[in-house]
């Protein structure tokens, strides 16, 4: 198996940034969990669900219905993107490093549920680096 660190680093920074993102918003617990499930949910389906979501995807461009519904998905999604342009540029980010770190797990053979484990504990240590800062910081005011 290759050293993937550059992939893997890249992830795990992808979401400390994205954590610090949230920590300088000074976002509610509800965000977390919202972030936490988004990690879940994204490995999810670039791993363990990506057969059936890809399915799902093209039988939607084969029907004139499917086509219609996926053409207003992608322009509501162009309205978010320039209505919320950091927010969307993160998520953005945090998929291409995921994707990339996918890429290197198909290439050593790895399988969906390592893929899967691989990818929920890199983005996991990424958002668990972005908490260091604030707890060396802040850690004495929260004990107080």
């Amino acid at each position: 198996m290759k050293s993937h660190w550059l992939s893997w680093g890249l992830l795990m920074l992808a979401y400390a940034t994205y954590g610090q993102l949230l920590h300088n918003s000074e976002a509610r617990p509800f965000i977390w969990w919202v972030a936490l499930a988004f990690v879940v949910i994204k490995a999810s389906v670039l791993t363990l669900l990506w057969r059936p979501v890809r399915n799902f995807v093209l039988k939607g461009f084969k029907t004139d219905v499917g086509y219609s519904i996926m053409v207003l998905a992608l322009a509501s999604f162009a309205v978010l993107a320039v209505t919320q342009f950091r927010t969307f540029a993160y998520m953005v980010v945090l998929i291409a490093a995921a994707l990339l770190v996918k890429v290197d797990c198909l290439v050593d053979d790895m399988g969906d549920r390592l893929s899967f484990f691989t990818l929920v504990s890199l983005s996991l240590i990424g958002l668990g680096i972005s908490w260091l800062p604030f707890l060396l910081f802040h850690g004495a005011e929260i004990a107080a």
